[in-house]
Formats: structure tokens, sequence, C-alpha cells
């Protein structure tokens, strides 16, 4: 019979606060190196862990932002987060947060920042429509909460936002239509002939093309746009801030690119792939539904019209709007 205090449970020895035994020592070694993290708990980041890096990080939606957030709410630079002891990863952080003179300020914990105020685990930070929570983690837990993230919100094949990551982000994106006219379109992009590439290449080589054509739609588009595999060989685009122009370039760009990149198969085949697009400019007054049924039904002209081409809100486009293309640098290597 075994020793009944021969356990496999951590055992603290109180007098110092070490672990003295138990096979989960590794990961609740004191010495464990903990980074503060930002978590957005409510608005159009849900769910997006930001680990701070270095002694401060500016928050807010501009450019230049080291966290940056697409809430219209928060000011180009908002807060200011100070990690003062970042410089020495055995001490326990000490973390402090400051408005920068926001045009609708900060609350932590529901009362107004003002002034330099430390943080505090689980501190609930307000600004704009977006709550931030922070949080200590150290280094798995951080790899964790990115793992869960991506399983949540990322296509596992592609690496694009997955349809309902998507819609949250255009329902987000809908409402700065609504409230301030910025014109914004939806692209839908269909593979050609796509059952004839898993027919007679099999479903491997299909799983490589969608990850290519995932590939080259991420490369034509800006870090501001949303892309996402819709469902099978179908994807999404929301072109932000982009007129009827600017959206119909960026799907001719696409189209274009794919046409002309084929897929080097496992046997050294080259296998050309079209793509049709049908596309939308939104409306104040739309919703999802409409708008998806628009750039569906521009896809599906696009079809009927022989494929391998693009309908914008109904209308085929023609040469005279190819000749604007904005000329790329070579294509980067697979991974």
């Amino acid at each position: 019979m075994s020793d009944p205090h021969d356990t496999n449970e951590t055992v603290f020895d109180d007098s110092s606060d070490r672990i003295v035994s138990g096979p989960l020592k590794k990961f609740r070694s004191p010495t464990s190196a903990y980074k503060p993290t930002l978590v957005c708990l409510e608005g159009p980041h849900r769910g997006m862990r930001f680990a701070l890096q270095g002694a401060e990080m500016i928050v807010g939606r501009g450019s230049q932002a080291d966290i940056r957030l697409e809430d219209e709410m928060i000011s180009r630079r908002h807060l200011a987060v100070r990690w003062v002891n970042w410089d020495r990863p055995t001490e326990p952080p000490q973390c402090f947060c400051e408005d920068l003179g926001s045009r609708n300020g900060t609350e932590i914990n529901g009362v107004p920042l003002q002034g330099v105020v430390p943080l505090r685990e689980r501190d609930r930070i307000f600004l704009g429509t977006t709550v931030l929570g922070f949080f200590l983690r150290d280094a798995e837990e951080v790899e964790l909460d990115r793992t869960l993230y991506e399983l949540a919100t990322k296509d596992a094949l592609t690496g694009l936002d997955n349809r309902h990551h998507f819609m949250a982000l255009f329902n987000h994106h809908l409402e700065r239509v609504r409230r301030h006219g910025h014109p914004m379109a939806l692209l839908m992009i269909d593979a050609d002939l796509f059952k004839q590439v898993n027919d007679r290449y099999g479903h491997d080589v299909g799983d490589l093309a969608l990850k290519h054509i995932a590939r080259l739609i991420k490369l034509s588009c800006r870090s501001t746009d949303v892309c996402a595999r819709w469902g099978g060989e179908e994807f999404a685009v929301l072109a932000t801030d982009s007129t009827h122009e600017g959206a119909v370039i960026l799907a001719e760009r696409i189209r274009h690119l794919i046409q002309q990149t084929s897929l080097a198969t496992p046997l050294d085949e080259s296998l050309p792939l079209t793509v049709s697009i049908g596309g939308t400019l939104l409306k104040r007054e739309d919703c999802l539904e409409e708008a998806f049924r628009r750039a569906d039904a521009s896809l599906y002209r696009a079809k009927e019209l022989g494929r391998n081409r693009t309908v914008f809100d109904g209308r085929p486009i023609g040469p005279d709007q190819t000749a604007t293309f904005t000329v790329r640098p070579p294509l980067p290597p697979e991974e």
C-alpha cells in the first residue's frame, strides 16, 4: 500500500512562501516573470489581449498609438500606460495610467481618472465604448490567451478572420457609416470552378489553393481592411474608409493578383486560379443582411458573365477601371 503522506500535490512552505514539492512547481515558481496585460472586455476589439512592451504604451485610435482601438469615442492619443520597473522582470510589475487630455475622458472602476493612478490586478479601464481589464500574466498564460483568442476569431485553415468575428466587426463599422457617413464597401470573393480543383487534385491541394488565395487577398488589402473566410471557397473583405472608386480598384487588384499568381502544387505543377468578385458600397440605412444581399447578387452576376471578373452594385467593371492599379512589390515567400 502506498504511503498516504506520499501525495502528488503541490506543497508550500508557509515560512518562506516557497514551493517545496509537486508537479506544478515550474508553473507556480515565484521567480516566474509576469507581464502586465490589457484585455478588451467590451467594445469593437472584445477578446483581444495587449501585453505591455517597454516603459510606456499609448492607447488611442490614431495610427501612431501603440495599442490602436477602432473606437470613435476614443481620442487619437487617449491614455498612457506606464510600467515603471519593466527592466526588472523579477520584481512584481508596478504600472500606472494617465489620461492624455482625451476628449471624452477615462474612468478606472467607474471613477474619473485624474492625474497618474496606479493599476491593480483586475482594474477596469473605461474609455469610449471600450472596457479594458488590467491583469498580470506569466508567459504560459499570455500564450494560452493568444491561442484561445485566435481559436475564437480566426479561420483555422487560412488564418483570416472567421465568419463570426467578421460579422461582429462589420456591425461595428456599419455604425460608423450610420453615425458619420464614412464611406465603406463590402466585397464577396468566390474561387472559380473550385470543385474541379478538389476533384482533379484532391482536397489537400484544394486546401493549399484556399490558403494561397487568402494570402493574396490579405496582401492586396490595407492593414485597416477586414479580411475573412466566409465559408468554403468564399471570402469577404470590408474595405474601410473606401469610396466606390477605391473599392473597385481594390477588387480588381485582388482579382488580377490571383489570376497572375499560379499555385505551385506538391507535384510541381502550376495551378492557375481565378476568382469572381461582387461588391457594394454601404449605405446609412443598411443592415448586415441587405448589404450582403447586394454583394451576393453582384457576385452571382459576375459568375453569369463568365467568371474571373468584378461586378460592383450590379454593374460589370470594364477595362477602364484596371489602369489605376498600384504597382505592388514582389510577393514574399510562402511561410
